[in-house]
């Protein structure tokens, strides 16, 4: 259902004029892209999404529609979180006509009701082409008569639970989530596992609740202020796991610095390197930051590289058993052999404690 002209303005100065077909409202954010071909119920829902206008490089999009709001272990499957956490939405062609057996809504209706505004009818290769050669900017979708809506002051707060909250009671051992933008299939790993969870907020005393290992995850903004309170936690000496942004926020913990990449990882086939094997990955990363390695503090060493671009995509500690990696091993629509680092997370723990 294509309505009033927008256009999308980038700090530069470059202007795409297109079509909106989502909320009436113009909003700004960072203009990021993603390549990936599938998967953009969990990607928008994604709280490490939160704030930004997506660019999307796939020709057509919303033919398959959206997926039902169905419930499992307390989590919406087929979602990343409990609702729409992206800025806006940029593509080439819309399809407002869907055709899947388990669609029960369009795309255009999900972004309505999530008031989100997007555009098509933009030659979004050409823009994501801009934005590798220039650098991922801010920019404005403004929708003809629309007002603009405000940006979140504090996304990390914003996505994070306000309340701890736990998963499969009766499991062990007990993990800690720092939530400071978790995905549902993190925690739906985890109960996979047949650990209990402790879902906390991303500002609490982990010295306040008992846990047998803790785990990072990403964030849609500045992970520092947290860095705080996983230093003091790593000197339990506790197993401590972190993925996708989850290797920054342990970074900073440890004493390291981050750095902003040349060019963004953000797809479903980058190719990662266990540093010292022949064990390459093809993972799924959303992320435009990455572990500065020279700043490492001693005891620290780089887990993972990128085979693209050599950047640090995982770090572990040489005698603890702190480790984390920058990229979603629970994500859907990827070769699952990833997926069993959470094995590996566990059986650390179990060592830890001593048990099996």
């Amino acid at each position: 259902m294509l309505k009033n002209a927008a256009v999308l303005s980038l700090e530069d100065g470059t202007k795409f004029v297109g079509f909106s077909f989502g909320a009436e409202m113009s909003v700004q954010g960072e203009v990021v892209f993603n390549t990936s071909m599938i998967g953009y119920p969990e990607l928008f829902s994604d709280p490490g999404m939160k704030g930004k206008i997506v660019v999307l490089t796939y020709p057509l999009t919303g033919n398959y529609g959206v997926p039902p709001r169905e419930i499992e272990d307390d989590l919406l499957l087929n979602f990343e979180s409990e609702k729409m956490q992206i800025a806006g939405l940029v593509v080439t062609d819309y399809s407002d006509e869907y055709s899947h057996w388990n669609a029960v809504d369009s795309l255009g209706d999900w972004l309505r009701a999530s008031e989100v505004p997007a555009i098509c009818g933009i030659d979004t290769r050409a823009l994501a082409q801009h934005l590798r050669e220039k650098g991922e900017q801010r920019g404005t979708i403004t929708i003809e008569g629309a007002k603009m809506k405000p940006e979140p002051s504090d996304r990390i707060a914003e996505v994070s639970t306000k309340e701890p909250m736990v998963y499969n009671e009766g499991g062990n051992p007990t993990i800690a989530l720092l939530d400071t933008g978790v995905r549902n299939n993190v925690i739906r790993s985890l109960i996979r596992r047949g650990v209990k969870v402790l879902r906390l907020p991303w500002n609490v005393d982990l010295s306040t609740h008992e846990w047998d290992g803790l785990m990072l995850v990403d964030a849609p903004g500045d992970p520092s202020p947290a860095a705080a309170n996983v230093a003091r936690a790593l000197e339990k000496g506790k197993p401590v796991f972190g993925v996708c942004g989850g290797d920054k926020l342990l970074a900073l913990a440890a004493g390291a610095k981050i750095k902003k990449l040349d060019h963004s990882h953000r797809s479903q086939n980058q190719p990662v390197l266990e540093v010292g094997t022949d064990n390459a990955v093809i993972t799924n990363q959303n992320h435009s930051w990455a572990v500065d390695e020279k700043t490492l503090p001693t005891g620290w060493k780089v887990w993972y590289t990128n085979l693209n671009d050599g950047s640090t995509e995982g770090i572990s500690h040489s005698t603890k058993p702190f480790s984390a990696i920058a990229w979603q091993p629970e994500a859907t629509n990827h070769p699952e052999e990833a997926d069993a680092i959470y094995d590996d997370f566990i059986t650390s723990i179990r060592k830890h404690n001593g048990t099996k």
